[in-house]
């Protein structure tokens, strides 16, 4: 492949920036006149019909201004039926790779009609060289968002030195950055408009809501409230049959509901005092059982509805609200949360701080009413999921100038190991001492914390880099995430029990990338049913991004130890395993540094990076013995 840099318009011609670019784009063709001969010292005419290749890069500028980045796709063309536009009669096809941006800032010197960048080192070639660079990683970050986008995960795969963890990097930043959605009314209506209420999905939902509401006015009748004994009130036993598992845990899909800790109910069971605990609302009784009775008279008050200020001041408003809901699904509206409840009706531009909190949540639940105009058969359990499911109400959506929803995801970065557990990965049992008691408790790992971080802000995209992934055993590390990888949003059990429930799932704003060094025969292949669940992305040796003229002769030099019909490379590997990347070649960029300086450099790296791991494949089998004296004669 070979670089050019070329000008289009006609001579005495007062062209533009956008005539030139007009003729690019409806042409789809480079080209130049004719002229009687060519200067035997810069044959132009000659280069253009007999050196220009296909593949070949050209970018086209008017005297120093760049106007695009193009890639020969045609062999010379000659034609004499020429118009205004298309004025020139000798051409190639080409495809556009990309325009000029200012802030690109690169510059190029005005030479000519037609220049080949023959000289390494000058600013001209270095530039164009770096556009070039820019576009295929770009590329490059394009495709393995459009892969994430289609499967969720992807492993970027490929032989030392490649730049897996920078290009994992760079999908990360573009993946992860601000995004304009809208205004959150033009957002909630177009959802409420396009929600199918006759779905499978949404039948099935509201027949299991259906159940589980029966079983629990079956376990908890309204009357049954004043009369709770402690093991029908309190959590913590581990049974799945308390009135405060039923709200937190139970009755999950009606509403979300979360005390936050064990503590902030008035009586819990402790695991680890062996006995019931009584939290400062009811710490004047005398005993556990005395507790008791003043809570079954708060919650004979709260369901009556006689005095909600009180019972909120009681139970706290998240229990109260849930309550209310649980048992007049109908008059109030599923959140809980205080502030969610404020950033729902900040999101509606119908917030007012001097509402009560149950005025608050029945003002929401007025809100679904108007919106049922628009779909007439939503329900207020899928409206609110609609909200839920789709802004961030626990911190709140960031709002731009026009009122439109901004939003930004996060990215983070973890090697595998060989011993990296599950417990390490996802969901684990901790041990912690307090006073000389030693107690467990289970804890979530970097993969379920990152989760429930995309699923409280569903707006936003989440990317978890693991590199050296293949270095851990997935399906130990993975457990039954195997299975959440391909069902996304559906939940699965884990092995653990944590708050409450042992569902776990992965949000469809969750992806992962993997990386995996191909040459490293040390570590355990990736298994089907993996496999099975990724897509696979080669990042391969690319000599077009190594600038430097000895670095790219060394590059080439080392490159053709790995074809795969030489004498070098051993028959049991493949190149494009085991070839040795390009960012063993690629120079620091600063400006200031002297060609001596770079020279230094390189040696280092010929000395210290590159023939340490030419060797090891030497000794492993990967090169055979005659690549030696090639190994030892690589210099600067």
């Amino acid at each position: 492949m070979n670089f050019w840099h070329m000008q289009m318009h006609q001579n005495n011609e007062k062209w533009d920036w956008a005539r030139e670019k007009e003729v690019l784009e409806k042409t789809g063709y480079i080209g130049m006149g004719v002229w009687v001969e060519d200067d035997p010292s810069n044959p132009q005419q000659t280069d253009f019909e007999t050196k220009m290749q296909i593949g070949d890069i050209v970018a086209v500028r008017r005297g120093k201004e760049l106007i695009a980045l193009t890639q020969v796709i045609g062999n010379y063309e000659y034609t004499e039926k020429v118009t205004d536009l298309d004025w020139f009669k000798r051409r190639r096809k080409i495809k556009i790779l990309d325009w000029y941006k200012n802030e690109y800032n690169y510059k190029v010197a005005w030479l000519g009609t037609l220049k080949r960048c023959s000289s390494p080192t000058a600013d001209t070639t270095i530039n164009i060289k770096k556009w070039y660079e820019k576009v295929m990683s770009d590329s490059d970050i394009n495709e393995v968002i459009d892969l994430l986008k289609y499967k969720h995960q992807v492993i970027l795969q490929g032989p030392p030195g490649t730049g897996k963890t920078r290009l994992a990097k760079l999908v990360a930043k573009q993946l992860t950055q601000i995004e304009r959605k809208g205004t959150p009314q033009d957002i909630i209506d177009s959802l409420v408009k396009s929600f199918d209420t006759q779905s499978n999905e949404a039948k099935l939902s509201r027949t299991k809501n259906d159940k589980l509401l029966s079983r629990f006015y079956e376990s908890f009748p309204q009357d049954k409230l004043s009369s709770l004994s402690l093991p029908e009130y309190a959590i913590g036993h581990g049974d799945q049959d308390s009135l405060c598992w039923w709200l937190e845990v139970g009755l999950e899909s009606l509403g979300k509901f979360s005390p936050g800790f064990s503590n902030n109910y008035p009586i819990y069971w402790s695991k680890s005092n062996n006995k019931y605990m009584l939290n400062n609302k009811v710490a004047g009784a005398a005993d556990a059982e005395s507790a008791m009775e003043l809570v079954s008279n708060e919650l004979s008050k709260l369901i009556q509805r006689t005095d909600l200020d009180n019972s909120i001041k009681f139970f706290g408003p998240c229990f109260t609200l849930k309550l209310l809901h649980s048992y007049f699904p109908d008059e109030y509206f599923p959140i809980n949360s205080v502030d969610a409840l404020n950033n729902a009706l900040k999101l509606l531009g119908s917030y007012n701080k001097q509402m009560g909190t149950i005025e608050k949540n029945i003002k929401l639940k007025d809100i679904y009413l108007d919106k049922r105009q628009f779909n007439t058969n939503l329900t207020l359990i899928e409206f609110a999921s609609i909200i839920w499911d789709n802004f961030n109400l626990k911190d709140g959506e960031e709002l731009s100038e026009n009122d439109e929803v901004m939003t930004h995801g996060e990215f983070e970065i973890i090697q595998f190991h060989s011993a990296y557990t599950y417990e390490d990965f996802v969901r684990g049992i901790v041990a912690s001492s307090h006073e000389g008691v030693i107690s467990y408790k289970v804890e979530n790992k970097i993969l379920a914390e990152f989760a429930k971080k995309a699923l409280e802000n569903p707006n936003g995209k989440y990317l978890l880099i693991i590199d050296e992934i293949n270095r851990a055993n997935l399906p130990s590390v993975l457990g039954e995430l195997i299975y959440a990888l391909e069902y996304r949003g559906e939940f699965v059990q884990s092995m653990y029990e944590y708050e409450g429930t042992r569902d776990i799932k992965l949000p469809k704003n969750l992806y992962i990338i993997g990386t995996m060094n191909t040459a490293d025969r040390s570590v355990g292949h990736i298994d089907y049913a993996i496999r099975r669940r990724f897509a696979f992305y080669d990042v391969l040796p690319n000599a077009s991004v190594v600038i430097h003229k000895r670095a790219k002769e060394l590059f080439d030099d080392v490159a053709r130890l790995f074809d795969n019909d030489n004498s070098y490379l051993s028959s049991d590997f493949d190149a494009n395993d085991v070839q040795i990347g390009h960012s063993y070649f690629i120079l620091s960029d600063d400006e200031d540094m002297t060609e001596k300086e770079l020279e230094i450099e390189l040696k280092q790296k010929i000395e210290y990076e590159i023939k340490p791991i030419l060797y090891e494949y030497i000794k492993d089998g990967v090169l055979l013995d005659s690549a030696r004296e090639v190994v030892e004669n690589l210099h600067v």
